[in-house]
């Protein structure tokens, strides 16, 4: 990650206030060692986070106006310099459109809000970002716990990401990543209102229609036990890894690989299931890691005891106390019930 611009503005709003107030920076924060940590830490928040993908609102006729988000990078941003014409000018602008939706939301709070341009690898990005402190403790030099506020940096509450390159090269109809927090609807709308987001796609759903697109793609080529849990490993860590490496999850690349590594009867099977009802998966899927984990199994052994099953049933049939160890199935296989049967009668 290269940072070419990045500024704070503050929006104070209390939750029985309806007017906000903005305390707006005058010139650009410097691009120094703590602005790179902190854009590096936001930028893993963003890959570690169930995100919404999208584009901006389309516009049914060519005489609608625009979002004003839009609006304004179309008249700060430079397309052929990729540079912002005035950064200050810009973040301002954008930030008393942030106080006017967070004003007719009538129940939001304010924030820290970011504005941070990059590069990283040959692509310009934006990220806005809504930030907020809390409060900790500590160790004073007379040895005293004192309280301290800091920025919240373990989760990100509103963000949106936005691909400058993917947008105006319209190759993509997915170039905004997008977060909203856990709050009732009408809280957070305004965020998602101030980008001018549409079409948003929760990760997660993706993620597990990705899940059972493996396992009916490994039915429908009736694969054995073992050839299918090689093949769902093998999903999982290429997803894995590409997410790590920070490249799109391609339907396409996904199937070709599985045709290439397990060679079933009829190729681009994968892709076929992935694309059709009730799927219906666009081709550069955003994903989640958690939603992801439902391709793992458990398992572990000694000398006279094997176990092992899939991650998703922990919670539905198998269930783990961590206190005092007891892991409790509550759907035993046949099989293992008659063995069991047959050897308490002996």
């Amino acid at each position: 990650m290269s940072i070419q611009n990045i500024i704070f503005h503050e929006v104070r709003k209390s939750e029985k206030d309806r007017e906000a107030k903005i305390f707006d920076r005058k010139t650009e924060n410097v691009i120094d060692a703590h602005a790179q940590e902190l854009g590096e830490q936001l930028s893993a928040l963003f890959r570690k986070t169930g995100l919404y993908t999208g584009q901006f609102t389309v516009t049914e006729n060519d005489t609608d106006p625009k979002p004003h988000f839009v609006i304004l990078l179309e008249k700060f941003y430079n397309s052929k310099t990729e540079k912002f014409n005035d950064f200050v000018d810009f973040s301002v602008a954008a930030t008393k459109y942030f106080k006017k939706e967070l004003e007719e939301s009538h129940v939001g709070k304010g924030g820290y809000l970011l504005f941070n341009h990059y590069t990283h690898k040959g692509s310009h990005f934006l990220s806005v970002i809504l930030l907020r402190k809390i409060s900790g403790l500590s160790i004073s030099d007379k040895l005293t716990l004192d309280e301290v506020e800091r920025l919240d940096l373990d989760k990100l509450h509103m963000a949106a990401r936005i691909n400058l390159t993917s947008w105006l090269s319209e190759k993509s109809s997915k170039y905004i990543s997008f977060r909203i927090g856990r709050s009732a609807k009408e809280v957070t709308d305004y965020f998602s209102n101030f980008i001018g987001c549409e079409e948003a796609t929760q990760a997660r759903l993706d993620t597990k229609n990705l899940v059972e697109v493996t396992k009916l793609y490994c039915s429908e080529n009736a694969f054995d036990d073992v050839k299918s849990e090689s093949i769902k490993e093998f999903v999982y860590e290429r997803c894995i890894g590409w997410l790590d490496d920070e490249k799109p999850i391609l339907l396409d690349n996904l199937s070709e690989l599985l045709d290439s590594v397990y060679s079933p009867e009829e190729t681009g099977k994968f892709l076929e299931i992935a694309q059709e009802d009730p799927y219906f998966l666009s081709n550069n899927l955003p994903v989640e890691r958690s939603a992801l984990r439902e391709l793992t199994r458990y398992s572990g052994k000694t000398k006279k005891l094997s176990i092992s099953f899939d991650s998703d049933l922990v919670g539905v049939s198998i269930f783990f106390d961590e206190a005092t160890g007891y892991l409790k199935i509550t759907e035993v296989p046949n099989t293992l019930k008659i063995q069991l049967s047959k050897g308490i009668q002996k």
